[in-house]
């Protein structure tokens, strides 16, 4: 529903380009590399992201397709995000977006009053975005072993080996990067099947919890959490097989 403000519209926008919608660099940004372009500043997903996924196979690579004019045709990490909240929080088309760099995208929230910056967060929540160097992702939920199911875009390999896709997808961070298999990376297996064409490109991933909950020195990167959202369904309260439960309904 775009412009409800609440936790659970968040998490429900976040899914929509799941699974339909292929990584490329510098999608949902301008061609002037000055912030969002029209389709990611639409309450609506683009239908040009899903139908240039449906145009590509298993061997897609991001990497053949860095000409600007690509660039609507995808999301990559900060156009997805943005476009997420730009579908969250208005219920018409923008002129202004919230498509800005992906490692200071949290400081930058906070800074339009939003809500908080924590730039060392001791737990994370659903609906919190974390921006660190080069990426930003936003938490599903956590799970009872400590692991936690995230949203983002992001390049993935493909199951043949050949190419560099990914997207729009469920990850997995794990509660220690010894051991990359946890409750998680379950989920994301189970959800991302429910995408059979992106199923039988990719695999779900589980990445490196130290890498993706490092702080860079850029004092907007962190944790954003948000305050401009209400949680009427108590979601922050509820583990993420519970939420991903209630998303794929």
């Amino acid at each position: 529903m775009p412009g409800r403000r609440t936790v659970l519209n968040l998490l429900r926008t976040a899914m929509q380009p799941i699974g339909t919608t292929l990584y490329i660099y510098g999608g949902g940004w301008n061609e002037q590399d000055t912030g969002a372009d029209v389709a990611a500043r639409a309450p609506l997903p683009s239908p040009a992201w899903r139908a240039f996924f449906l145009s590509q196979n298993v061997a897609y690579d991001y990497r053949r397709f860095l000409d600007p004019r690509f660039r609507r045709c995808g999301l990559d990490c900060s156009g997805y995000l943005g476009w997420t909240l730009c579908a969250t929080l208005h219920s018409e088309p923008q002129n202004e977006g919230y498509v800005c760099p992906s490692t200071e995208m949290a400081g930058r929230l906070a800074a339009r009053g939003l809500g908080t910056l924590l730039r060392f967060p001791t737990d994370f929540l659903p609906g919190d975005v974390f921006s660190m160097s080069g990426h930003v992702w936003l938490c599903v939920g956590a799970c009872r072993d400590g692991s936690l199911v995230i949203a983002h875009s992001s390049p993935t390999p493909d199951r043949i080996g050949t190419g560099r896709g990914g997207g729009a997808q469920l990850s997995a961070l794990p509660p220690d990067d010894s051991n990359l298999s946890c409750e998680a990376l379950t989920l994301a297996r189970h959800y991302m099947r429910r995408f059979p064409t992106w199923s039988a490109r990719y695999a779900a991933q589980a990445k490196p919890r130290a890498q993706y909950t490092v702080l860079p020195d850029n004092p907007n990167s962190g944790l954003f959490r948000f305050t401009a959202l209400s949680d009427p369904e108590n979601i922050k309260n509820q583990d993420a097989p519970t939420i991903l439960s209630a998303l794929f309904l």
